[in-house]
């Protein structure tokens, strides 16, 4: 079979050569009819033999499954050695469930922060406390964890969204690297928002547009496998406009709205992993900004917003750590 093809293909090659080369006085337009009556007549046959061909060496051969690999080639994604994952909980409940509030306030140490600090977060509204590693059963029942998990958001943006249409327990995760910042948006846009902000006992207000309340979270991961955290309160108003930005000796152009940030009112905790801090807004304080960060009103009726963040991972190996040194005292 394969002699024959050579054949056919020696026969076409021949006679292109003669006609390039005039050694034979035919008419050229029965040899290219010749020619093309050739090819045709060769395709034909590759049809039929491939037609003939195929079902016996399917017979002879059959399907084959190639082999699964049960693990991947590619090597697993690793975080870096600075990177935290942190659990956010979003939790809303009636305002005029009180009860459960102070029940679960109770199990709360609100202590852990400087008296300075919480006095200038109850004076604007806020209420803020620490956890350990053991999740109390109020907080438990609040956050839907003893039936079912919370569901939980796959969204790879790092702002970790409204709060705004049910469930009213929400779950996401977010990964920091060491002082890298990210935003947890606590209020739809407000068209106008009267500010009072409490500053020692005086009061200064201002009114912004097309504003929005978030938590500006940073983290710092220390040597014994801990990790500081830093929460500060914002408030984003106005258009999105372009600005230039100047940090290392290079100008970045930034697009974003204004900000107000109220650094006095920042909280730093430092947490091991499994503890969480929890904040939210005081019921006697309405008008406040922490009656702005933590109410809003869904059908009709006014909410409260409680903030759960939850160091969840970290890096840390200390097996490598350099050995404290010790004291001669």
């Amino acid at each position: 079979m394969r002699s024959f093809l050579y054949c056919l293909v020696s026969i076409d090659a021949f006679l292109a050569c003669l006609y390039r080369m005039s050694l034979v006085s035919v008419d050229l337009c029965a040899v290219a009819g010749f020619v093309r009556r050739m090819s045709f007549f060769r395709r034909l046959f590759g049809l039929l033999l491939l037609g003939v061909l195929t079902p016996i060496v399917l017979a002879i051969f059959g399907c084959t499954t190639p082999n699964r690999v049960d693990k991947s080639p590619l090597s697993q994604p690793v975080m870096s050695a600075d990177s935290v994952v942190l659990e956010i909980f979003f939790a809303r409940f009636p305002v005029e469930d009180e009860h459960a509030s102070c029940q679960l306030w109770e199990e709360v140490d609100e202590q852990h922060f400087p008296a300075n600090v919480r006095r200038r977060l109850v004076g604007n509204g806020f209420r803020v406390g620490l956890i350990g590693c053991q999740i109390p059963i109020n907080l438990s029942n609040l956050l839907e964890l003893s039936d079912k998990s919370p569901p939980i958001d796959q969204t790879v943006e790092t702002d970790v969204g409204l709060l705004e249409a049910d469930p009213n327990v929400t779950r996401r995760h977010i990964q920091l690297r060491a002082g890298q910042r990210s935003e947890i948006i606590t209020s739809g846009v407000y068209d106008e928002l009267p500010v009072l902000v409490n500053e020692a006992g005086r009061l200064s207000g201002c009114t912004y547009e097309k504003t929005q309340t978030l938590l500006a979270i940073k983290s710092f991961p220390q040597s014994d496998g801990s990790v500081k955290l830093e929460l500060v309160p914002e408030l984003h108003y106005g258009d999105p406009r372009q600005s230039w930005t100047g940090g290392q000796g290079v100008l970045r152009l930034r697009t974003g709205r204004d900000r107000q940030v109220f650094t006095e009112m920042g909280v730093n905790a430092v947490l091991s992993p499994g503890q969480m801090i929890l904040m939210t807004s005081l019921s006697n304080r309405p008008g406040s900004l922490g009656h702005y960060f933590f109410t809003e009103t869904a059908a009709g009726q006014l909410e409260r917003k409680l903030i759960v963040v939850r160091l969840s991972q970290t890096q840390h190996d200390g097996l490598f750590e350099p050995p404290i040194p010790l004291s001669l005292d």
